[in-house]
């Protein structure tokens, strides 16, 4: 029967492409045999309970196959049609041209970039681990397995996420290796001359070899690789790429182009193939059916173990109750003295740990120096349950593991490096804001006033670059009272990705009253003024307040704009500025006249860098308090 199912998910998949005209059939045609014997007894999921926490997570990270998936899903009865199928990666369609998040669809992960999914399976991987050492193995308990390609080991990300996999011992990751040498521009081996096993067994992964479309094979592989507890796994499967194709199988004209009218004739003929190519015999589906009443059984069970617990565990009811709502406590911290806001930002955040364990998260090596450390207690393979995660130089591994983490469940996760840094890490950001994670990136080092490490390290077009990715809130704090909100913010449920820059250099210190609300609106007034405006964030607020002192005779509005793409979403209208408006802001000025409108002048770097300190950086490049006073002034002569 296990032939027959292959035939139709091939079947199925080829004509999903050919319909579009669109889209890559040869791995769906190669990778069949692993994905029927995965979803027939490997993955433990629930198409009537697709939010099952206790789920296994499946991560096709070989994203371009994605019509090997929904074939998979459709015969396996999760809410994908023929009808669907047939409008495979057309507008509106469910089945788009890569895996698009849809945990009702059964879609656990958006994936498509290479190595993207391979490393974000490693962040589901850690909060597995973690929600187990905090409920128990009876109430977590999971595997996350996956398909890799030959592009996802090439990805310099999946090198550095699967070293990490290693050191944690995550030995729940399964990840099958469709090993076909084909790539888009031909044979693999023109590029590559890696041993992926050798590699794989260096790194301290549990390696086997295998023939990918042999099924006793691949199901004795996963049940050896569940017997290794404390090694990440990768089964090195060999594929035909494109199975059946007799022209094509093989070669990278069956990689990202359909098979076409003659060629689907002969994979047909090939095959065995009569009668319509979306309709399949029930048998087919029939052949899952047992699978998913013991899967359907298995969360019976589970619920009825977590009701039981609740029942009769008031403090594990309440820390579960925590965790499904989303609920994190805060309380206000006395920040009055000036400092750094990476300094007060990181006492907050160590305040927050001690009252929150579901808040996970750490820096790329360089905690010293953002100090964004959330607990001493740090996650280790010996300590499950430690809230501060070390990295190492890893800054893409790391936005990608926290995109896991975030995509697990209720835990909120955060990254930390600094801002320039941000460049290793955007396609995972991107990816984050496309699948509308909780996941948060706290950057410090936010300008040119970092000095002496000079312009490799000092930020000019990011603060404008990271606010053009969609969905993104960018949150800048220029005090004490902004940080406490922007931390607040930073860890609420409202499926937006978010960016938190903070300064080096120290800021003097300023009290005002803002409410949450009001911080929400992404700007407020500080101080009302009817001759001009001047609105700027972070630490250039403080640059604003000197200006107003010095312009003894003009009456200064002020306004502070923390989230500054939030304002012109949402709240621009509510803000009656005057007709002289001056931005100020230590970064590419590129972007201000669509976040505020009528812009006067933009105050703004817009060229790299020097190396220098702090003071002889600010006379530089003019952003003196004094200097911008008399070009203000030079607009009422």
């Amino acid at each position: 029967m296990f032939d027959e199912v292959t035939k139709s998910v091939r079947v199925l998949s080829a004509a999903g492409v050919e319909k579009a005209n669109s889209g890559h059939p040869g791995m769906p045609l190669g990778a069949a045999d692993i994905g029927v014997a995965l979803f027939k007894n490997g993955l433990k999921i629930s198409n009537k309970n697709p939010d099952w926490i206790n789920r296994d997570r499946f991560v096709l990270s070989a994203g371009h196959g994605s019509m090997l998936l929904y074939s998979l899903l459709h015969f396996n009865g999760y809410n994908i049609s023929i009808e669907d199928i047939k409008n495979f990666r057309q507008l509106g369609s469910i089945t788009a041209g890569h895996p698009e998040k849809d945990n009702e669809l059964g879609i656990d992960i958006t994936t498509g970039p290479l190595g993207q999914g391979f490393a974000t399976g490693v962040g589901l991987a850690l909060a597995e681990s973690y929600l187990s050492s905090i409920f128990g193995n009876e109430i977590i308990d999971h595997y996350v397995f996956g398909i890799v390609s030959d592009g996802d080991l090439m990805e310099g990300i999946s090198f550095e996420a699967a070293e990490l996999a290693s050191v944690w011992e995550l030995g729940k990751i399964i990840y099958f290796f469709d090993d076909n040498n084909i790539s888009i521009d031909g044979k693999v081996e023109k590029v590559s001359k890696t041993n992926q096993k050798l590699k794989f067994e260096s790194l301290g992964w549990h390696v086997q070899e295998i023939d990918g479309h042999d099924e006793i094979q691949i199901l004795q592989s996963i049940k050896l690789a569940k017997k290794e507890v404390t090694k990440p796994s990768i089964i090195i499967a060999k594929t035909t790429i494109g199975k059946f194709a007799p022209n094509k199988e093989n070669t990278s004209g069956v990689h990202g182009s359909p098979l076409g009218d003659e060629e689907m004739k002969l994979f047909l003929n090939n095959i065995g193939w009569k009668g319509d190519l979306f309709e399949h015999k029930k048998e087919i589906y029939e052949y899952f059916e047992e699978k998913r009443k013991l899967d359907n059984v298995e969360f019976d069970n589970w619920f009825a173990t977590l009701n039981k617990k609740l029942n009769e565990d008031g403090s594990f009811n309440n820390l579960w109750n925590q965790f499904i709502n989303g609920e994190i406590s805060f309380e206000n911290l006395d920040l009055k003295q000036s400092a750094a806001t990476r300094v007060n930002g990181g006492k907050l955040l160590k305040k927050i740990g001690e009252s929150n364990k579901f808040i996970l998260g750490g820096s790329a090596d360089l905690a010293a120096s953002t100090k964004q450390i959330i607990s001493e207690s740090t996650y280790s393979s010996k300590n499950r349950s430690g809230q501060n995660i070390e990295f190492g130089i890893r800054e893409h591994g790391m936005a990608a593991i926290i995109n896991g983490i975030s995509l697990h469940s209720k835990l909120f996760a955060y990254g930390s490096t600094f801002l320039v840094f941000s460049d290793y890490m955007r396609p995972s950001i991107r990816l984050g804001s496309l699948m509308n994670l909780n996941s948060s990136f706290i950057f410090t080092h936010d300008s040119i006033y970092l000095g002496e490490d000079g312009p490799t390290h000092q930020p000019v077009e990011h603060l404008m670059s990271l606010r053009l990715i969609p969905n993104i809130e960018l949150i800048r704090p220029a005090n004490n009272i902004e940080i406490q909100h922007s931390y607040k913010y930073l860890f609420s449920e409202n499926n937006k990705t978010k960016v938190l820059v903070l300064t080096r250099q120290d800021l003097p210190y300023f009290d005002n009253s803002l409410s949450y609300e009001e911080f929400l609106q992404g700007a407020y007034e500080i101080s009302s003024g009817s001759d001009l405006t001047l609105i700027a964030t972070g630490s250039e607020v403080h640059l604003a307040l000197k200006i107003k002192d010095l312009l003894k005779d003009k009456s200064v509005q002020i306004i502070s704009a923390p989230i500054l793409n939030k304002f012109l979403s949402e709240n621009i209208e509510n803000f009656k500025m005057n007709n002289l408006v001056f931005s100020i802001e230590l970064g590419r000025s590129i972007g201000w006249k669509d976040y505020v409108g009528n812009v006067t002048k933009s105050f703004s770097i817009e060229t790299f860098g020097k190396s220098a300190n702090e003071k002889d950086l600010e006379k530089h490049f003019k952003f003196e308090a004094e200097k911008i006073k008399l070009e203000i002034l030079s607009y009422f002569d």
